[in-house]
């Protein structure tokens, strides 16, 4: 003979706080097996046993049996949380992700301020070094000598015309910045440098940006 089953799902001994009690000695026998009978909707009464504190002041549990109005769906989700091991956000570490991410972006503002009041340079702009041959000149015993020597400068170009000029109204596209030892060719190439890691940051805040809208979309 088959072994019979409640109709919701329930532990029955579970319910009725009864180790051992099975099914068709469970008061809700008759209730649950009328479930496939019924509408996703539809409320039926069932008796359900709850452990509780006697007193705030003892420790002793007694046990209070209760009647629920419950539907399908409702009495599904009840089996479901009371049998099939359920989780929550806590437990698969939603919240301290969430957590970990408001800390990590906290970080990142805090060491980002170290940028403000130095020079980025912008995008598309780089340093070029470049040189130039000027005539010197030697006195020997023969008399005045000349001979070309190379001298090595630095600038600022960028790829369209946007530096303010010194001059002329138009902006330009190169700002001179003297030799390698200048503090202009200095600052401008860690400035170069500051835009390269304040862009490498942006592209990953947008990573995590289009994440978090893929994480909301799916809710």
């Amino acid at each position: 003979m088959p072994k019979k089953k409640c109709g919701f799902g329930f532990s029955c001994a579970s319910m009725m706080m009864q180790p051992g009690l099975e099914v068709d000695e469970c008061p809700n026998y008759k209730t649950c097996g009328s479930a496939s009978e019924l509408t996703a909707e539809e409320e039926v009464e069932l008796i359900r046993v709850r452990q509780i504190q006697a007193s705030q002041r003892q420790r002793e549990l007694e046990y209070v049996q209760e009647i629920i109005k419950i539907n399908r769906r409702q009495a599904a989700i009840m089996m479901l949380k009371s049998r099939a091991c359920p989780q929550s956000l806590e437990s698969l570490s939603i919240y301290e992700l969430i957590n970990q991410v408001g800390a990590s972006l906290n970080e990142l503002r805090s060491r980002l301020t170290e940028f403000e009041g130095q020079y980025i340079a912008p995008e598309k702009c780089e340093v070029h070094t470049y040189s130039v041959k000027r005539p010197r000149f030697h006195l020997t015993e023969q008399g005045v000598e000349s001979y070309r020597r190379a001298y090595q400068y630095n600038k600022l170009t960028a790829t369209e015309a946007i530096f303010e000029p010194s001059e002329r109204q138009a902006k330009v596209r190169v700002i001179h910045l003297g030799n390698s030892d200048d503090s202009r060719n200095l600052e401008a190439r860690e400035g170069i440098e500051r835009r390269n890691k304040v862009t490498q940051v942006r592209t990953k805040l947008k990573l995590i940006e289009q994440a978090l809208a893929d994480a909301l979309a799916l809710l």
